[in-house]
């Protein structure tokens, strides 16, 4: 670990997994649920997205301390067709969950050509690139997704009536890496306004509203962010909600809204194809780099440098951070 005065430090991964896996052993968690929750957070500081890495540790902390994460829980994976599951999470901590989901996503669609898995009652998922990019890496087509509480403006209404609902779409290339979509359905994502927060810096304009619905750029006013392209991204989250708490019965959103008293919760979704089930894997494979290739050879709009697929960025920032450190702040 090295520290640059005014600017944090700058740590391994593999030490700072250890560290993280450590601190959540320390309060409660077995030893490889807490290592499997610590490479969730670090795989998100590694490819940039640190509103989702160990900047979350104290939060998870305080959870296990008050129950909110259960640091014992007993997953519970219930199959109930050659294609689909649920695992009841027992509020676990989300990675915890989600791996056991992804897992079983992957071993689903290798004998059956596709899975569907619901997590219900889980805590925080974390990136949904993590997983999604597992599914993609055993060369198949993966969506992964996650809904909450009503934490986000819908289109309209001054106060919170869905949640931010991330998901994550991914394909395996050939010589590329995987090309990934990882999004919120949310202007901005409530761990972002965390970070702001924790840095001093102020938030996109037209990104959040205060808790009395007024639009605000200042982080620690922030209270509730806006939909991704206004009625799109409030749709987009409810049919998330649909596709996962709904099904389960395990509502999130609708209780909420009738007044039922809030405990954080979350839900996920995990599902992998088989490329295999539709043709030739390896001509997918080189097909999808084609299509990358195709992508960044248009012509560039003047000022900028480069043409970037979904994900790339996050992957060069990988690359960078397992060679130099990931930087974090004090």
């Amino acid at each position: 670990m090295t520290e640059t005065p005014g600017k944090g430090v700058v740590v391994d991964a593999e030490p700072l997994a250890r560290f993280c896996a450590d601190v959540f052993e320390r309060a409660g968690m077995d030893r490889d649920p807490a290592r499997t929750q610590a490479d969730v957070l670090v795989w998100a500081n590694l490819h940039g997205i640190d509103s989702h890495g160990a900047l979350r540790v104290p939060k998870y902390c305080a959870w296990l301390s008050s129950g909110v994460m259960n640091p014992q829980p007993q997953l519970c994976i219930q199959d109930n067709s050659p294609a689909t599951f649920v695992v009841d999470a027992d509020r676990a901590a989300g990675g915890v969950a989600m791996q056991a989901a992804t897992r079983h996503a992957i071993g689903k669609a290798r004998s059956n050509g596709l899975a569907w898995g619901i997590v219900r009652e889980t805590t925080h998922t974390g990136p949904m690139g993590y997983y999604a990019a597992q599914i993609a890496s055993a060369g198949m087509l993966a969506i992964v997704a996650s809904s909450s509480r009503p934490l986000m403006a819908y289109i309209g209404a001054r106060k919170a009536g869905v949640a931010t609902s991330p998901i994550a779409m991914a394909a395996p290339g050939d010589r590329s890496e995987v090309v990934m979509l990882d999004m919120a359905t949310a202007e901005i994502a409530i761990g972002k306004i965390l970070k702001a927060r924790a840095t001093g810096d102020s938030i996109p304009a037209g990104s959040a509203l205060t808790a009395d619905g007024n639009p605000t750029t200042n982080s620690l006013e922030a209270a509730l962010p806006m939909p991704l392209a206004g009625a799109r991204g409030a749709g987009l989250s409810l049919m998330l909600e649909c596709f996962q708490g709904v099904l389960v019965d395990h509502p999130l959103l609708a209780p909420a809204l009738r007044g039922k008293p809030v405990v954080h919760s979350q839900n996920g979704l995990a599902a992998a194809i088989d490329i295999g089930l539709f043709g030739d894997v390896a001509g997918f494979r080189k097909r999808v780099d084609e299509l990358g290739a195709a992508i960044k050879s248009l012509p560039r709009a003047e000022g900028v440098d480069a043409i970037y697929l979904p994900g790339e960025i996050e992957l060069n920032t990988a690359a960078e951070r397992r060679r130099d450190g990931i930087p974090l702040p004090t």
